[in-house]
């Protein structure tokens, strides 16, 4: 199972994070997908969800895939201000260990 560490992290998201809000549903899947794969070669892999209010199984897929990219390269995906949907997603789904 991928590892998707998330803290909590200030108020204002670190200049190299990734700000995703809206929806990580199946509905924004393609949309969210095509923002992440531009950012992931520049990125350490940190990603602000604070913003997320809507979060379904086609968010966590994207979640673990980006995870899993990252990996590869030998980096890691660090979720930083996981909102309740993300929280409560990855909770539904068997996830809520991985936070870190």
């Amino acid at each position: 199972m991928s590892d998707i560490p998330c803290a909590d992290a200030p108020a204002e998201t670190p200049v190299d994070a990734l700000a995703l809000d809206g929806e990580l549903t199946i509905v924004q899947a393609a949309a969210v997908r095509e923002r992440l794969l531009e950012w992931l070669p520049q990125t350490d892999g940190r990603l602000d969800l604070s913003g997320v209010h809507a979060c379904d199984s086609a968010g966590i897929q994207l979640l673990l895939a980006l995870s899993r990219s990252l990996r590869e390269s030998g980096r890691t995906l660090q979720i930083l201000q996981p909102s309740t949907a993300v929280v409560e997603s990855l909770q539904r789904y068997g996830l809520d260990a991985l936070r870190a």
